[in-house]
């Protein structure tokens, strides 16, 4: 960029006179030099739109692999929403089996039910951390 910038601040050629030109005997080099600068800026933008071009390339490849891996995200995202479903759907199951058990036993029931596992629990406290 810099030395673009330099070539942009050399006087152009269109503002000498033309009679100057003519009879100019450094005209042929002046133009020579004129054709030689006018070709390095070209080629610096050349290189310069070749980079912007490559980092283009990286852009557009980074851009499909994010693509790739957010379709990947969405396919596991629906199957788990499957699996989610599914096992709403045996929890639901349980939960009205538990309740008709309930409605079934009797109080006499539950609280032999509740001393069977607290007895249990005890014999298991017993083994864990007696033994």
């Amino acid at each position: 960029m810099e030395m673009r910038r330099e070539l942009m601040a050399l006087p152009n050629s269109h503002q000498t006179d033309k009679r100057e030109r003519s009879t100019n005997p450094n005209s042929d080099d002046f133009v020579s030099a004129e054709s030689d600068r006018q070709l390095l800026l070209i080629k610096q933008q050349d290189d310069e739109l070749d980079e912007l071009s490559a980092s283009v390339k990286r852009i557009g490849g980074v851009g499909l692999t994010i693509h790739d891996e957010l379709l990947s995200q969405e396919k596991l995202i629906d199957e788990l929403g499957v699996e989610l479903d599914s096992t709403s759907t045996r929890l639901d199951f349980v939960q009205k089996r538990v309740a008709m058990v309930m409605k079934k036993a009797t109080l006499k029931g539950q609280i032999m039910m509740i001393l069977f596992l607290i007895g249990i629990f005890i014999i298991l406290f017993v083994l864990v951390f007696l033994t």
